[in-house]
């Protein structure tokens, strides 16, 4: 096989495995959110680049197109995207595993469709629930099809809860967070859900962002990551800014 004929075999080979790739790609794209999409749209550009290159390799080596700049200008928008993707998802990765607490501001008409978004693709969950009991927290995972039979529960809703995976614990700071630093000790919990942060009793207003801060820093000290959920209809202006400031990361796209 002479140089030219390998040569050739090399470009039709990585022209397959571009079109096999970018495939791929834009599945991944449609079952992931904005901030993991746009890393993998870098991708997407980058490799569509790759497959012009190695088409205006083959055009050029079987003498069906002169020779251009072409090839030379493909390379560098591929090499250019391909950093840049790989840099986005190097960046959203490290944000995803440093523990990071978050608080996510939804409306009430809005609640369920954000909560579902966020369960579903989480492992190793602990669900306060401080609003709503057990079985109506079951039921809602049960119409969305959520199997939340692995989720560990901690209810402060009031009611009492009798299934395994569900511990009953009295609605203020103290026993919320002393629970939760039980649990977390004891099982292999890797992000704690916190339903919603305005129904926590026995505290003042004024003092919901320290109650906040106290149980994040709990949770993060435990290597796990935080969602609190607030609901803007409970939360006033003020409220909602000093969480916020607290928080690694604000979720939501409700205006306050």
């Amino acid at each position: 096989m002479d140089l030219l004929t390998a040569s050739g075999l090399l470009s039709i080979i990585g022209f397959c495995f571009g079109l096999f790739t970018i495939g791929i790609i834009f599945a991944i794209m449609k079952r992931t959110k904005s901030a993991i999409r746009q890393g993998f749209g870098f991708l997407l550009i980058g490799m569509i680049a790759f497959v012009l290159l190695e088409t205006f390799k083959i055009f050029e080596l079987f003498l069906i197109l002169p020779q251009t700049i072409a090839p030379e200008v493909f390379t560098i928008i591929f090499i250019f995207f391909l950093v840049i993707g790989l840099y986005k998802l190097k960046t959203l990765i490290k944000s995803l595993s440093d523990f990071g607490q978050a608080f996510l501001i939804t409306s009430k008409d809005k609640y369920e469709s954000k909560l579902v978004d966020l369960v579903k693709n989480i492992r190793g969950i602990c669900y306060v629930t401080l609003e709503e009991p057990y079985e109506k927290m079951v039921d809602v995972f049960d119409l969305y099809g959520i199997d939340s039979s692995s989720f560990q529960f901690l209810d402060a809703s009031g009611g009492e809860c009798n299934a395994k995976n569900c511990v009953t614990v009295k609605n203020n700071p103290s026993d919320i967070k002393s629970s939760l630093d039980r649990i977390l000790k004891e099982k292999d919990i890797k992000c704690v859900i916190v339903d919603n942060v305005s129904a926590v009793k026995n505290i003042e207003k004024f003092e919901m962002p320290l109650f906040i801060q106290d149980t994040a820093s709990l949770i993060k000290s435990n290597g796990a990551q935080g969602f609190f959920i607030g609901k803007i209809e409970s939360l006033d202006k003020q409220t909602i800014n000093d969480i916020s400031m607290l928080m690694d990361r604000v979720l939501g796209d409700e205006k306050w």
